[in-house]
């Protein structure tokens, strides 16, 4: 029954019955050992599958919602002189080629107290508000600040970089005094250009401790970025960056002078699509030989596995005959002639567009068609595995009812020659003591 206890080997005979129901078991157990290595080698296979449809997969990933017609809308800008200006272009710039000439740079105003304080630790002898009052172009913002009695100048610099981002307070130092200086944080917040003689500032400020003086000196003028393109009117603007000045391009100068702007085409997505087309085609082939090729190959001599990477082979056609890649017969991997492509795409983007919609049709369908594939193979191994576990969870349920009753009968025996040993014994003594009681009615 479950749960019994069978001591073999206490018989004081050479009879051990545990030691041949191990052996009996042993032997028995040879099937469920073949199981188990039958499965082990059906997971590695399973795994190995695995892998090949992730490469599969990946590659397919490159024609999965691509639309050709976005590789080729990309467009690129040149200058002259990247010392005066810089040009970047969406695809809305059109493909022309203009003169620019920066006549002056952007700058923020800067303004500073005049009056100040004679060491840093010196203080204010009385409180108040000081209002800062920023003039955007379109309205003009006011900040108020309050300082006190007993602090410092840089109390108050940092009590108004800390109340607001608008203007930037420093303390500025002539030689003579700390002073308090402001400046505009970002120099394309204003439009506001300075004008000392009309009165029209960007910062202005009201409240001023009178120990920082009476008023504000302009250490800077407020000035607006101006260029001209061509022979056109000046174009201003708050920052040194330029935006959308002709449909989707945007100019950044850098100095004062005179630079061209080329506007043309740029295939930079059309080459990074066929340079991750080789990556993935060479990685699928890599795959494909490790599975298949050599003594230790888990699908050495599989035709549906070995012949994906012919597959892939044969639909290389239209790009061998562009001679857009460089084919290697030992090893089956590719590589893109990056000048002919550039050369192509210069003389017939058409031809090299068309040859992109071809490849996409070619690989898209035969990749998912492989996927669909080796996904079946996939869920047969998966059955597979199942179906041997089963049969091991039997053969292993039969083996230890087996070894049950293989211990449970041989202990019996075990136990049937322990007692013909005792009766042997006692027969052995019954013949000595007989013997010698013989021995003495002869006497």
């Amino acid at each position: 029954m479950a749960g019994e206890m069978y001591i073999s080997g206490l018989t004081g005979s050479n009879f051990d019955g545990g030691a041949i129901v191990d052996q009996i078991l042993q032997l028995k157990s040879l099937p469920l050992q073949k199981l188990q290595q039958e499965k082990a080698l059906v997971q590695a296979k399973l795994s190995s599958l695995g892998n090949l449809s992730e490469g599969i997969g990946g590659f397919l990933s490159l024609f999965e919602g691509l639309v050709v017609d976005d590789l080729f809308s990309g467009k690129t800008a040149s200058v002259s002189n990247g010392d005066i200006l810089g040009a970047t272009v969406t695809e809305e710039a059109p493909n022309i080629g203009f003169s620019v000439t920066v006549n002056r740079l952007a700058q923020g105003e800067i303004r500073v107290s005049n009056g100040g304080f004679a060491n840093l630790t010196d203080t204010f002898g009385t409180s108040g508000t000081l209002t800062i009052n920023y003039n955007t172009g379109s309205a003009t913002e006011s900040f108020s600040i309050d300082y006190n009695a007993g602090e410092t100048l840089e109390d108050l610099v940092n009590r108004i970089n800390s109340s607001q981002d608008r203007v930037k307070a420093s303390i500025y130092y002539d030689g003579t005094s700390y002073k308090l200086m402001l400046s505009e944080n970002d120099v394309g917040a204003s439009t506001v250009e300075t004008d000392t003689a009309g009165g029209v500032y960007a910062i202005e400020v009201t409240g001023i401790p009178s120990e920082l003086g009476t008023g504000f000196d302009t250490l800077q003028n407020a000035q607006n970025a101006q260029i001209v393109i061509g022979s056109g009117n000046p174009i201003t603007s708050p920052s040194n960056t330029f935006e959308n000045v002709i449909s989707g391009v945007t100019l950044e100068v850098k100095d004062i002078g005179s630079s061209t702007v080329t506007i043309s085409e740029s295939y930079s997505k059309v080459v990074s699509f066929f340079n991750d087309f080789a990556k993935k085609y060479n990685g699928l082939v890599k795959l494909v030989d490790e599975l298949t090729t050599g003594e230790e190959a888990l699908f050495r001599g599989d035709y549906t596995v070995s012949s994906v990477k012919t597959g892939l082979a044969e639909r290389l056609d239209p790009l061998i005959e562009l001679g857009l890649i460089d084919y290697d017969g030992d090893t089956g991997e590719i590589s893109i002639n990056t000048d002919k492509l550039n050369e192509l795409l210069s003389s017939d983007p058409e031809k090299v567009k068309s040859l992109v919609q071809t490849i996409k049709d070619s690989y898209g369908s035969y990749l998912e068609g492989q996927k669909d594939i080796f996904g079946g193979f996939e869920r047969t191994f998966n059955d597979r595995i199942e179906s041997i576990d089963e049969r091991i969870r039997t053969l292993a349920t039969r083996l230890a009812q087996e070894e049950q009753i293989l211990r449970r009968e041989y202990a019996q025996l075990e136990a049937f020659i322990a007692q013909a040993n005792e009766i042997r014994q006692r027969l052995q003594q019954f013949v000595v003591t007989l013997s010698q009681m013989n021995k003495g009615g002869g006497e």
